[in-house]
This record gives C-alpha cells, structure tokens and sequence, in this order.
C-alpha cells in the first residue's frame, strides 16, 4: 500500500538537489504518523538529459507522468543547452498544457525561529501567495509548441494568447484560496498583477 504515486522529474542545476532533500523528508514525515510511503516514478528529462539523448524528456515520460497522482518537478533548464535554434529545454511547458496545470502556486512566508534575511520588521509577518497563470500568455507561444512563426532567420511572432476559460479558472482558484485563508484568520485578499515579459 502506498499513499500516492508520484512522478519524479529531477530535471537539472539544483532540481535533483531539490528533489531528493524533499522526497526523504516527505518519506520521514509519512513515517513518522504511520502512513503509507510515496510510490516514486523517477522521469528523465530536461537539458542535461536532451544534451545526452536528443530527446526532452524519456520515451513515454509524458504518458507516465499523466498516469501518476502528482508530478514533483525539480527544475528543468541550464543556460550553456539549448536546442539548435537557439530556444530553451522546456519539456515542463508541455506537461503543464496537456495536463491543464494552469495555476503555478508559490507561498511566500516568514517561519518563527527562522532568521529572517530581510531588515524591515515586518518581514517576520510575510504571508502571502503568489498564483501565476502558467499554460497561457507568451507560454502558448513557447518554443516547445512550435506556435511560433519564424520568417528565416530574421524575425519571429509569438502570441500571447489568453482564454476567458482558463482566466475563470485561474481567478476562481484564487479567490476560493482567498476565502480559505480568510476563514484562516489571514487578510483573505487577492491582488491582480501583470508581469510584462
């Protein structure tokens, strides 16, 4: 018996370091309360692996990842590999798209006991989190969907497409997230932000 089966993708750079410091503390805490361990699937994939292989990602990466509980992704990309066009390693974006993984949902909180590395005192009340939109935008254009229209070698035109579906989608997790946090006792707000890239 296990408690989930988890599809392991280390990718690159810190991700394998990432990966593995939390998989041993997720399996010690299980442990601890007597619950079932993590059925990991470890998934190659990412620049190092493209450098090595050819190929992004594993043959049948993508159809094992979706046949898994949840996907653990470390980080994928390293500057110094690319594909032959120029354009980065992002196996990560097509998993996101085939998987509608649309919202990236980043906590950002300030622990007691922790030193804080910021000087203001309020930073030791920071609590917040941070949802990105992460299938739409300049994302649907990325390398990796061959969206793009390239003329040659001198010029592309990306689309940055966004759907009223995914937008609801996204704005909806937020606010319901919002509302949980409330009834949490936290300020309960949402901000609405552009990130121009």
């Amino acid at each position: 018996m296990v408690s989930a089966h988890i599809a392991l993708i280390k990718g690159d750079g810190i991700g394998a370091d990432v990966c593995d410091a939390t998989t041993y503390l997720v399996d010690l805490c299980l442990r601890l309360v007597g619950e079932a361990p993590l059925a990991i699937t470890m998934i190659n994939a990412g620049a190092a692996y493209f450098q090595e292989t050819g190929a992004d990602i594993e043959a049948g990466g993508e159809d094992i990842a979706g046949k898994c509980d949840a996907i653990f992704l470390g980080a994928i990309g390293l500057p110094s590999i690319r594909h032959p066009n120029g354009t980065e390693i992002s196996p990560h974006l097509r998993l996101r798209e085939r998987f509608q993984l649309y919202a990236g949902v980043r906590p950002v909180k300030a622990y007691p006991n922790i030193p804080q590395k910021l000087a203001d005192p309020r930073a030791a009340s920071i609590d917040f989190i941070v949802i990105r939109e992460s299938t739409e935008g300049l994302f649907h254009s990325a390398a990796v969907h061959n969206r793009s229209h390239i003329e040659a070698d001198f010029a592309v035109e990306e689309t940055m497409r966004i759907t009223r579906k995914t937008t609801e989608k996204l704005h909806k997790f937020a606010f319901n997230l919002a509302r949980k946090r409330r009834a949490a006792g936290k300020t309960g707000a949402v901000t609405c932000v552009d990130k121009a890239n």
